[in-house]
């Protein structure tokens, strides 16, 4: 890939030029959602349509330091490297390298709260650094990114339910 993103901290959460938090409720145990999220990168192109090849670069076990690759819109490709797993808590990741120009830096978190024995809160933080041009973009995307964030936590509720050999509608 020919561009090399800026590596940042976990505090880029916080300080990106761009950030956007969506949250929702899935009605999915904790342990499920998080085995989808962070364990099962192969199933992410389920629930998360403009994905379509993800998965782990390397043997197992996978947790921090470990190298993912994502592929969306069979277009644009990343690899990106785990840079937080707490088991049924969050899973954070940042785009390492990519093949697309103009974003020097890219963070994305899942936070998840259990609510019952078989309700979930899921939090997903967007975090991005980029030339004038994207961050307009982004800016002007935000209601698709909230919308492509809902509709794609209730494929996951979906696939969560149904276990990792269920068929999302």
């Amino acid at each position: 890939m020919k561009y090399r993103l800026r590596p940042e901290d976990l505090a880029f959460l916080e300080s990106a030029p761009f950030r956007q938090t969506c949250t929702g409720e899935l009605q999915a145990p904790v342990g499920a959602v998080f085995d989808q999220i962070a364990t099962h990168p192969e199933n992410w192109p389920r629930w998360f349509t403009p994905a379509d090849d993800v998965h782990f670069e390397g043997s197992p076990p996978h947790g921090v330091g470990s190298m993912r690759f994502f592929r969306l819109y069979r277009l644009v490709r990343a690899r990106e490297q785990i840079i937080a797993w707490s088991p049924d808590e969050r899973f954070a990741y940042q785009v390492h390298e990519a093949n697309v120009p103009g974003v020097s830096a890219l963070m994305e978190q899942w936070t998840l709260t259990p609510l019952t024995d078989t309700r979930t809160r899921v939090s997903w933080t967007l975090a991005i650094d980029g030339r004038p041009l994207v961050r307009l973009l982004l800016r002007a995307s935000r209601r698709h990114i909230g919308r492509l964030f809902h509709d794609s936590a209730h494929r996951l509720e979906t696939l969560c339910l149904a276990g990792a050999g269920g068929q999302v509608r």
